[in-house]
């Protein structure tokens, strides 16, 4: 199975109807993340079909199940998720991609460019200077950067633990990720 059709199945599985150019910004990732990742490792999921569910499909959920917003920060991009494909599923959102790791930002930036509501920061989040609605979190601990985060962000998405976080934000609210019992989305405002 391809990655499109991988894709196709996870957003109809998650009621995500994105129109032409949202489906050719995901597409456009992919294939720029499989480039990059010969090159430096963004990603251990080389499968099309695990990328597109494990990747592309939480950050789906993501923007399934968070409200309306006017900006995020995804704290640890790395290659991009989960806040390229937030990003391009919500083109209302302005998204900061932050990453500590120089060759990481050089590959964000150019995921970027064809998106004007994404920009990039090749810092940690300590050092980051914005303020976002909500901060994004999967690759990284969250309690190594929730206390960063208070006063910056109105409220937070954790993707894949399975308990909630400690830190300076709560009470932990919690849902499921599809195709695993043990990944969930935690939230909690400020």
């Amino acid at each position: 199975m391809t990655f499109e059709e991988s894709l196709d199945e996870v957003l109809a599985e998650l009621g995500i109807s994105p129109d032409a150019a949202q489906l050719a910004g995901l597409r456009e990732h992919f294939e720029l993340l499989q480039k990059w990742n010969r090159r430096i490792n963004l990603t251990a999921v080389k499968d099309p079909r695990e990328a597109a569910r494990r990747h592309f499909g939480e950050a789906a959920f993501l923007h399934r199940e968070l409200p309306a917003m006017a900006s995020a920060v995804d704290v640890g991009s790395g290659g991009g998720f989960p806040g390229m494909p937030f990003a391009v599923l919500r083109p209302e959102t302005a998204v900061t991609l932050v990453d500590s790791k120089r060759k990481k930002a050089s590959f964000l930036r150019m995921a970027a460019r064809a998106h004007a509501n994404v920009s990039v920061c090749a810092c940690r989040i300590e050092n980051w200077s914005g303020q976002a609605d909500w901060a994004l979190i999967r690759a990284v601990a969250p309690e190594t950067v929730l206390p960063a985060l208070a006063g910056r962000a109105s409220a937070v998405a954790v993707l894949g633990t399975d308990r909630p976080p400690e830190g300076p934000f709560g009470p932990w609210l919690d849902r499921r990720m599809p195709w695993s019992d043990k990944r969930r989305l935690w939230t909690a405002k400020s």
